[in-house]
């Protein structure tokens, strides 16, 4: 009996592993940073050709990943400046101004570089503080002038550029000098996805606690399955994003 239960578990572990290989072995392509990494350099990530291809040419595209951002720099050269968490050299910046001792979060804008007939300027707005200390995922969705952001699931800004964003050939890179903290799951697609399907990407990665799967001690043992996400697509589950069947619960989404 108990040779036939280690078998049936041996069994199920199988079966479940090669569905979540047919299922994620596509949509890890595009995963620039697979493995956390650390903040605290510059580091290119995309090639300046993918990048100028992938997120400036087209009318649209999608950038998104995990960010977890700790005290960083307080010396007097960050006080009252903006260093880029991540970036595409000359043309957009995700950045951030170091919070005070006692902060627990950081001040954020994004930075764009526009061409209006020939003439060179900078338009910027200001996005929700981002907290620290904790696992946040955020996603620049763009469509020709207009940048939606995303905090986890939720859109925290969208802004219309006055002029275009420039097309520049520059690489797309995550982290600078001053910065502490860690970055994992920079995904990118040349198209601005809705916020739907950013949910959908964003729910693969983490677990009912809105983790990373790498932060978490059970998943690490098995780092090429995803069983602890939300809701792996493909799998008998309801995600995250489908409504209550009883009408009279709160539902809360993107869209909510």
């Amino acid at each position: 009996m108990i040779v036939q239960t280690v078998i049936g578990v041996v069994v199920v572990c199988v079966i479940i592993y090669i569905v979540s290989w047919i299922v994620y072995s596509k949509t890890n392509s595009s995963d620039l940073v697979p493995t956390i990494q650390p903040l605290d350099e510059k580091k290119d990530i995309l090639y300046p050709d993918q990048t100028q291809k992938i997120l400036l040419g087209g009318a649209g595209s999608t950038v998104m990943g995990f960010f977890t951002l700790k005290g960083g720099d307080k010396t007097v050269k960050f006080a009252n400046s903006y260093t880029p968490i991540l970036q595409v050299e000359n043309n957009w910046f995700l950045e951030i101004s170091p919070a005070p001792i006692g902060k627990d979060h950081t001040s954020a804008r994004l930075r764009v570089h526009t061409n209006d007939a020939g003439v060179f300027k900078e338009e910027s707005f200001d996005l929700p503080n981002i907290p620290k200390q904790k696992w946040i995922f955020i996603a620049i969705l763009r469509e020709g002038r207009r940048f939606d952001v995303i905090y986890d699931n939720q859109i925290v800004a969208s802004h219309r550029l006055e002029s275009y964003p420039v097309i520049i050939s520059s690489p797309l890179s995550v982290g600078n000098t001053g910065l502490s903290g860690s970055v994992v799951h920079v995904i990118v697609r040349d198209t601005r996805l809705t916020p739907t399907e950013v949910e959908r990407e964003r729910v693969m990665y983490v677990d009912t606690n809105n983790t990373v799967l790498e932060s978490n001690s059970i998943a690490i043992s098995f780092p090429s399955m995803k069983l602890f996400a939300q809701c792996p697509p493909g799998l008998p589950c309801d995600p995250i994003t489908k409504p209550p069947n009883n009408n009279l619960l709160q539902w809360r989404s993107p869209y909510a």
